[in-house]
């Protein structure tokens, strides 16, 4: 039994086999070797960064960072390296400059590099622009710079990711855009920018395609809202002169601008049209320092009543008042609780959110003519207007019939009338009334007028000038 266990050993322990296994061991040891050496290799060159003086080297980095993104920048914090998940230099407090205006301050950026060419900060290749969760400021300054900049061809992306925008205007008034994200793709001379960002609780999605050597697209969507602007740039567009055709929906609301400028845009052939409105447009508007415009706006067909009904613009607060130009307004037809009007012409002048009107001349049914002048004054805490307006009619039987006066003996009628309305107390005041260009009729009967006017046309408010019932109920009570 000792013997058979013994040969066994001797056998396994024979010369050849015991070389074989030397051999393997051999092989075996060499292989981790070199494994251990290659990874130390590996460590050490990407642990080598973290061991170079940024501090003396910012110059460097922020001429890296221009050539690379286009970005001209300006360091104040610290500069740190880090290796996962990719090599990527980390840079605190930098400022952006995209043009002459303010800068774009951010507390940290990341920059991507190439993990081949980390021997030196002088042998960095930047291959992203990486910012994450910060809160960016902008201001009206810096918009058009932005686009200015998307339009330029770089080396590499700017890429955002779950960022947030503060914008200030100029009147110190704060917007907030969160969940701020965009990247920029590179393919047969085409360069795409997709952003989306929330506003209010809607989703805005934004879309740049820049055909190096065509047309540029620029869309912005709102889902929710059933609103999307199309920006659709013409091949002789540049930056120094805009080329192209705008369109806009808001809900049922379609405007088409073409248009051409720099600071002052030129408008022609354009439109708008709603369920309310159908119009041509030309013009001028200015975006150089504050919105103004100069518009021709020449409607074929317009509900009035619908559309003030639709938007109460002297119940909401009035209009902005960076809202300031001319408007200049040719109406061929239109729908009024008076009927239909026709060959309308007007100038509204809007100013610091107030719009005024002069010489408003309207052509009636039955031979009759309505002149018109106003001031809207739409400030929030007491909006109000005042208005002089006179009607002058060669069938004034005929007009009144569709008013319910029966009893009118004459047929020629002028009628002028000089007031206030007060959207607050949903009151007229009238200060004067004179008929047949020369009959001043007294302040006892005004003040007839007065109280019937507001019981039955603006008792409920006043939208009831836009309702044909209640000026019927109104002038059956006055005659």
């Amino acid at each position: 039994m000792k013997a058979a266990l013994f040969k066994i050993i001797k056998s396994l322990l024979n010369k050849s086999s015991f070389y074989k296994l030397k051999k393997y061991s051999y092989k075996k040891i060499i292989l981790i070797g070199l494994s251990v050496i290659l990874f130390l290799v590996i460590l050490f060159y990407l642990l080598r960064p973290f061991y170079f003086d940024y501090a003396l080297k910012k110059d460097v980095l922020e001429k890296k960072i221009y050539q690379s993104f286009k970005l001209n920048s300006d360091i104040d914090g610290e500069i740190s390296f880090g290796i996962f998940p990719t090599p990527r230099i980390i840079v605190e407090n930098i400022n952006l400059k995209l043009g002459k205006k303010k800068k774009i301050k951010i507390n940290k950026i990341q920059i991507l590099i190439e993990p081949l060419k980390i021997n030196s900060i002088e042998s960095f290749e930047l291959k992203k622009f990486l910012v994450s969760e910060q809160d960016i400021k902008l201001y009206p300054s810096n918009l058009k710079e932005i686009f200015n900049y998307f339009t330029l061809h770089k080396k590499e992306k700017v890429i955002f990711k779950n960022s947030k925008i503060v914008f200030i205007d100029n009147q110190n008034n704060i917007i907030n855009f969160s969940d701020f994200n965009l990247k920029e793709k590179f393919s047969n001379k085409k360069h795409e920018i997709n952003a989306k960002l929330n506003f209010s609780g809607n989703k805005i999605n934004f879309e740049f395609l820049n055909n190096l050597e065509s047309k540029k697209f620029l869309e912005i969507n709102i889902p929710n809202l059933k609103q999307s602007l199309e920006i659709n740039f013409d091949e002789k567009s540049t930056l120094e002169n805009l080329v192209g055709q705008l369109r806009l929906k808001v809900f049922e609301s379609i405007l088409l601008l073409n248009f051409e400028g720099k600071d002052t845009f030129k408008l022609s052939k354009s439109y708008l049209r709603n369920k309310f409105i159908n119009s041509k447009i030309d013009g001028k508007i200015n975006l150089k320092n504050q919105f103004s415009f100069d518009i021709n706006l020449d409607v074929n067909l317009i509900n009035l009543r619908k559309l003030l009904l639709y938007y109460p613009f002297f119940k909401t607060g009035g209009l902005s008042k960076k809202i300031n130009g001319k408007l200049n307004i040719s109406v061929k037809n239109a729908d009024t609780l008076f009927g239909k009007i026709r060959d309308t012409k007007m100038i509204l002048i809007f100013q610091n959110g107030d719009i005024r009107a002069k010489n408003i001349s309207a052509n009636l049914s039955e031979n009759s003519n309505l002149k018109l002048n106003f001031s809207l004054l739409l400030s929030e805490k007491n909006p109000q207007m005042d208005f002089d307006m006179k009607f002058s009619s060669k069938e004034a039987k005929k007009f009144l019939r569709k008013f319910g006066i029966y009893n009118f003996e004459e047929n020629n009628l002028s009628l002028y009338v000089d007031g206030n309305l007060d959207f607050n107390s949903n009151k007229v005041r009238f200060k004067k009334v004179i008929r047949d260009n020369s009959q001043l009729v007294g302040r006892n009967q005004v003040k007839i007028l007065e109280e019937s006017f507001n019981q039955n046309v603006l008792k409920e408010g006043v939208l009831g000038v836009l309702d044909f019932f209640k000026f019927k109920k109104f002038f059956k009570e006055i005659y």
